[in-house]
């Protein structure tokens, strides 16, 4: 710039080398938290995934029951809203957990196929809340067939609690 002395351009120059150090700091960092091995992202969606599939276990016990028995459904609604709401939580969490780059795309496809299994969640519980027993089995064969493409995205992944499983909504 006119008029800038020597030390007003070492000043400058010392300035924009120290705001590249701390960026290129803050690039090394972010590409250290972003470099997970698949093993590792698998190991740490698992610890996230546990709970949720337990939780969601101990929600939906004996819904089977509850909605084979009329005077039940009311509360079968109650268990697969709160289904939705424990696997909508974890979707959420698990979710903002780096990817590995190699598998970015397939994940990309796992996570909406998990997506669509919070909403059927929702809508089955939407249907036996207005007393559709018959759309909400229709529905449960979708969550179901969901459920088994979204562990065929993940096959590989070697996923348990992380990958569906029919038993534990039931």
């Amino acid at each position: 710039m006119p008029g800038m002395g020597r030390e007003g351009w070492l000043r400058a120059i010392f300035a924009i080398a120290a705001l590249g150090a701390v960026l290129l700091s803050c690039a090394v960092a972010l590409a250290e938290r972003e470099a997970l091995s698949r093993d590792e992202y698998v190991e740490r969606l698992e610890r996230m995934c546990k709970p949720g599939a337990e939780a969601t276990r101990r929600a939906m016990k004996g819904v089977r029951h509850d909605v084979r028995h009329e005077k039940r459904i009311p509360i079968a609604a109650r268990k697969f809203s709160r289904a939705a709401h424990i696997f909508g939580g974890t979707i959420r969490r698990i979710g903002r957990v780096s990817r590995p780059l190699g598998d970015v795309s397939r994940l990309k496809e796992w996570f909406v196929y998990l997506k669509r299994q919070e909403a059927y969640l929702k809508r089955i519980a939407a249907q036996l809340r207005k007393g559709r027993t018959i759309k909400a089995q229709r529905l449960t064969a979708r969550f179901i067939h969901n459920g088994n493409l979204a562990n065929n995205v993940t096959l590989a992944f070697g996923f348990d609690y992380c990958s569906f499983k029919f038993s534990r909504y039931g």
